[in-house]
């Protein structure tokens, strides 16, 4: 049994260590998933917030491209027909002039989603509109045959520096978008490269720590498997084992019970002796008193106080110590008895062996005042009869027999089950067991407290070596002055010598 026990002790070691591992590494492994997916999304959230940036950079740059643009093509169509007053160059100068108005629509609605670049386009709009409407006059007034007028107003360089100012805030509008662009893109390629290597490295974690479990578990399945090839060995020969050993302990018991019989009936025949020739020399020293009691002669005080104190004294703590003997002797042949006896299973009522023992107690009970509860509900047992109401007469009767003096009685009995076994608590108020007694009053011919009850303390003793014949225990908690609770268990059906139940 303890090399079972040791060999199941070494595989649960065993199993919580090659399991505790692959727990850990499956622990980094999630931990790394983990990081790798918040990486993930901050570079997803990132990326989308400066795939928007490119994206209105772009717009401004292409809104910003097409006004330079269209400015410039009014310009041309502008000049071409100051030049030669050909109306076929006013076709091209009005649709740039109608482009220019829809760009800077365009690029003022630009301005009210893009802060950033609203100074600018409003800068824009103002030399814009200067521009177109300078181009308009001297368009006007060649059309009114003033070229001469109109000339003077190209003259006054008013118009290039109005153009030269849209041209600078176009171009830094461009700039600005294309620097956005740029800063944008390197931010994204950035991002990729991360996500790149966050992923590859996370990966290739991952897959270190994912071997290193699968190796570790393997591990485990082959030590699981040799350990409990190795416990299936021991349980095949295990039952054996234990009918070998439960053999042995029984021929033992068998030989100490026998023993204990053998010794006490053989101390029996001496003692009978010693106290027989007692009981001679105290009819021979009463005798001897009344013949010297009878005389008239003249006695030494040695002889008439030998007569009269010392051997009477002597032949009492003769008495009394053989009559101790003779109980104690009677004591061990009851329990060897009681211990060779063969116990006879059969159906027993746990309440009317209970209400048998009160009713047998009544006097006590009644002159001790003491209540008792007993249980509504308690079991049938298959068990030994004549045990149990040894058990039960012997717990009661301590209980009756050590109350606290001065204070009425009470006694209960519980009854609960677990299972295939059944608790029994015989509850009382009496004097209680100081807890370093606790144990000690199951042993043989062991008392505890004040020894004002007769008894030689072999009851409590019997009551545990009669329990564990049927397959059960008993237990003790107490206190001092307020009372004690003995519990027995008892299993359902009483077990045979082999194990099973009968």
């Amino acid at each position: 049994m303890r090399l079972l026990g040791a060999t199941r002790m070494m595989f649960d070691f065993l199993t919580r260590r090659a399991s505790f591992l692959p727990l850990v590494l499956m622990g980094a492994g999630a931990m790394v998933l983990l990081v790798v997916i918040l990486t993930a999304a901050w570079l997803a959230s990132s990326t989308a917030t400066l795939s928007d940036t490119v994206i209105r950079a772009r717009v401004i740059r292409t809104a910003a491209s097409t006004e330079l643009e269209v400015l410039l093509d009014a310009e041309t169509g502008q000049r071409g027909y100051l030049l030669t007053q050909d109306p076929a160059y006013l076709k091209p100068y009005l649709g740039a002039k109608a482009s220019v108005a829809t760009t800077l629509t365009r690029l003022n609605e630009i301005s009210r989603i893009y802060p950033e670049v609203r100074p600018a386009i409003q800068r824009l709009t103002v030399l814009t509109r200067g521009k177109i409407a300078e181009l308009d006059a001297t368009v006007t007034l060649v059309q009114a045959g003033q070229r001469n007028k109109a000339l003077e107003i190209v003259r006054t360089d008013r118009g290039k520096k109005l153009m030269d100012g849209a041209r600078r805030e176009l171009k830094s509008i461009i700039n600005d978008a294309e620097r956005l662009v740029a800063a944008s893109m390197t931010n994204l390629n950035n991002n990729s490269r991360t996500l790149r290597a966050v992923t590859l490295t996370g990966g290739v974690l991952i897959f270190i720590f994912s071997a290193a479990s699968i190796v570790l578990l393997l591990r485990y399945i082959n030590d699981a498997n040799r350990s409990r090839s190795e416990v299936e060995a021991l349980n095949a020969t295990l039952e054996q084992r234990v009918e070998t050993r439960t053999a042995a302990l029984a021929r033992a018991n068998d030989e100490i019970q026998r023993f204990a019989y053998i010794v006490s009936h053989d101390l029996r025949a001496p003692l009978v002796n010693i106290m027989g020739f007692t009981s001679e020399l105290e009819i021979g020293g009463k005798a001897l008193k009344d013949y010297f009691a009878a005389e008239t002669i003249d006695l030494k005080p040695a002889a008439l106080e030998a007569t009269n104190q010392s051997i009477p004294e002597a032949v009492g703590f003769i008495r009394s110590s053989t009559n101790k003997m003779d109980r104690l002797i009677n004591a061990i042949l009851k329990l060897s008895r009681e211990g060779r006896r063969e116990l006879v299973p059969e159906n027993v009522d746990l309440r009317a062996v209970l209400e048998n023992i009160f009713a047998s107690l009544k006097h006590q009970i009644d002159e001790t005042q003491t209540v008792v509860e007993l249980a509504r509900s308690l079991p049938v047992l298959r068990s030994d009869r004549l045990a149990l109401e040894q058990v039960f007469s012997n717990l009661i009767d301590n209980a009756l027999k050590y109350l606290q003096p001065g204070r009425p009685g009470f006694i209960k009995v519980e009854a609960d089950s677990i299972g295939n076994r059944v608790n029994l608590r015989i509850i009382d108020n009496g004097r209680g067991i100081a807890e370093q007694d606790l144990e000690r009053v199951f042993e043989l011919f062991r008392r505890a407290g004040r020894q004002d009850k007769p008894g030689e303390g072999i009851g409590l003793a019997n009551v545990r070596a009669l329990v564990r014949r049927l397959g059960g225990d008993i237990t003790v908690s107490s206190k001092l002055g307020q009372g004690s609770t003995f519990q027995v268990t008892l299993p359902r059906t009483l077990p045979t010598e082999s194990g099973s139940t009968a």
